[in-house]
């Protein structure tokens, strides 16, 4: 299986704050793979998937995208070109469906090399 994303020794802390939130964080996603990320409130879920968006940058370690850092490209050119977000109260669109919505064609994506409907049959 080819790993999409990866997460290499990935340390997030807020700015302020004297502990990290995200300690000695190592992931691989790969390709045609469904994942859930669970926790409780606080844990982390949400500034661990904007950092695999591009959202937010680690404060240590790298995010690779296809084996290559996202933040030597730009976190802006790795939203464009490889993420596609669905945010959970907003910024969703009337006219499309819920598979339109996250569809990677949808967001502008021609790299993607999987689809939502592939992953859902997976489950």
């Amino acid at each position: 299986m080819m790993t999409l994303l990866k997460l290499d020794n990935i340390y997030y802390r807020y700015e302020g704050a004297q502990e990290s939130v995200l300690k000695e964080l190592d992931a691989k996603f790969d390709a045609g793979t469904f994942y859930a990320v669970v926790g409780k409130s606080g844990a982390g879920k949400s500034t661990f998937l904007s950092l695999l968006a591009g959202l937010d940058s680690p404060t240590k370690g790298k995010v690779l995208f296809q084996g290559k850092d996202i933040a030597q490209e730009s976190y802006s050119a790795h939203r464009r070109h490889n993420i596609c977000l669905v945010f959970q109260n907003y910024n969703l669109i009337d006219y499309l469906t819920p598979l339109e919505k996250v569809r990677p064609s949808q967001c502008g994506s021609t790299k993607t090399s999987f689809s939502l409907t592939r992953l859902w049959a997976k489950t």
